[in-house]
């Protein structure tokens, strides 16, 4: 149970498997032929509308009112690309992802401008043509294969009851005519029938399937978000998580400071005023020294908390290098953990950082939710990327829960807005009862 997790609003999903042997009853083979025949009603309008759009939009064009009522036209295709999207998800096993729409000035004007310029919106008027063509073959074929497949393994049922015909031998016959011989005799109807049961189990699922392959392609190429598109929700996204991560991280480093450091601060001035005070006074040096005593006690532990506090933003120990920062971080573990580091270059700092937070986030996810008696940590570099692999032996079922509704997320959601903010990819491989494997790929990034 392998799932890659992607930027929102782009979805990968594997074309459904032909298998030769269990093709006939598969239900992919006839959700696809569902597509088929669901869909051409579909591209019959589509192809209405394509006419319509033309007809009316080539004459009137020349005027202002023709481009407003053209846009108006054009705009129509969402609609049928979107149903067809919608029919891909359910019956080819092909979500699609909408290409954005293009944004557009206040007004009629800039409305008109924004459609007549929407490559998205042209590639989906396209479609009314070509997806008509294409599920008007897929349909014709794939129903006259099935349709012929059946007639033919039914035959020896049906043709006593064709019309009685003179063959060339001069005889009365009924029944089915192949290449001039008629099917009326055991052996022929036994061999017609043998033909049909090879075409219904074998010809006819291979078929289907390819058509559906074909409706699949031209599905994501022409009403789909482009690479363009993906690449723009990527940066996107990650642009969106380091701004949510940048602000969650400053806003806890002003709770900590104002609920930890700057009220033991604060009880600190008090301290050293009410010692002043005392001097001042001429009162017992004893109390006087209990009370610097106490504020020498409190100014060591605002600066055990400004240390915690530092080491949350930048760990100094990642100052030897990330295998040295993992060494001590797996060290700490309450269960064995081997790690294995190959990088012959050194990660840019950001990613440094990215890399051991994430492992940190990891193993304490296995030893809280895992049940893991061991785990593997392995750090390379492949390419231009750094890899970091972290495996344990637990339970399994790990996966990414949805962030909050502030856009957030927690644990592994948590991660991947880290891994987000550099480019940066999760996947997970957990299935039910484990092993767990789950592996961060981000860029290396410029060395320090």
């Amino acid at each position: 149970m392998s799932r890659a997790v992607p930027a929102p609003a782009v979805t990968h999903v594997a074309a459904p498997r032909f298998r030769p042997v269990r093709a006939l009853v598969d239900g992919a083979t006839w959700r696809q032929f569902a597509f088929h025949l669901a869909h051409l009603p579909i591209a019959v309008g589509a192809v209405t509308w394509f006419t319509l759009t033309l007809s009316a939009g080539i004459p009137l064009g020349v005027t202002w009112i023709g481009l407003v009522v053209s846009a108006f036209l054009l705009g129509g295709s969402r609609w049928f690309a979107a149903v067809t999207r919608r029919m891909s998800a359910a019956l080819l096993g092909q979500p699609v992802s909408a290409p954005p729409r293009r944004p557009h000035r206040p007004g009629v004007v800039g409305w008109v401008t924004a459609h007549l310029r929407d490559a998205g919106l042209w590639r989906a008027f396209a479609y009314l043509l070509v997806g008509f063509v294409v599920t008007t073959v897929a349909a014709a074929v794939s129903l006259a294969v099935l349709l012929t497949a059946l007639g033919a393994l039914t035959h020896s049922v049906w043709g006593r009851y064709l019309p009685e015909q003179v063959g060339n031998d001069g005889l009365p016959h009924r029944g089915a005519q192949v290449l001039g011989v008629f099917v009326d005799t055991t052996p022929l109807q036994l061999a017609f029938a043998a033909l049909g049961l090879v075409l219904l189990v074998a010809v006819w699922p291979a078929v289907n399937h390819g058509l559906g392959a074909l409706q699949r392609v031209v599905v994501r190429s022409m009403l789909g978000a482009t690479a363009r598109d993906r690449r723009l929700a990527e940066v996107t996204a990650s642009r969106d998580a380091a701004v949510v991560d940048a602000d969650a991280t400053l806003r806890r480093i002003e709770r900590e400071l104002h609920d930890g450091t700057q009220a033991r601060l604060v009880g600190l001035a008090m301290t050293l005023g009410d010692a002043r005070d005392r001097l001042q006074t001429g009162q017992d040096a004893a109390d006087v020294e209990a009370l610097v005593a106490r504020a020498h006690t409190s100014t060591k532990e605002a600066l055990v908390e400004l240390r915690a506090l530092a080491r949350g933003i930048h760990p100094p120990v990642l100052d030897a290098g990330l295998e040295a920062a993992l060494t001590s971080a797996c060290a700490r573990t309450p269960f064995p953990v081997r790690l294995t580091v190959d990088l012959p270059e050194r990660p840019s700092t950001v990613v440094e950082g990215v890399a051991y937070f994430g492992v940190l986030e990891l193993l304490t996810n296995v030893s809280k939710h895992a049940e893991a008696a061991t785990a593997t940590v392995d750090v390379r570099q492949v390419g231009t990327e750094l890899v970091v692999t972290v495996t344990d032996d637990g339970r399994g079922g790990a996966h990414v829960a949805l962030g909050t509704d502030g856009g957030h997320g927690t644990g592994l959601a948590g991660l991947l807005e880290r891994l987000r903010a550099v480019d940066g990819r999760l996947d997970v491989d957990s299935p039910t009862g484990g092993p767990t494997t789950v592996r961060m790929t981000m860029p290396l990034g410029a060395a320090r």
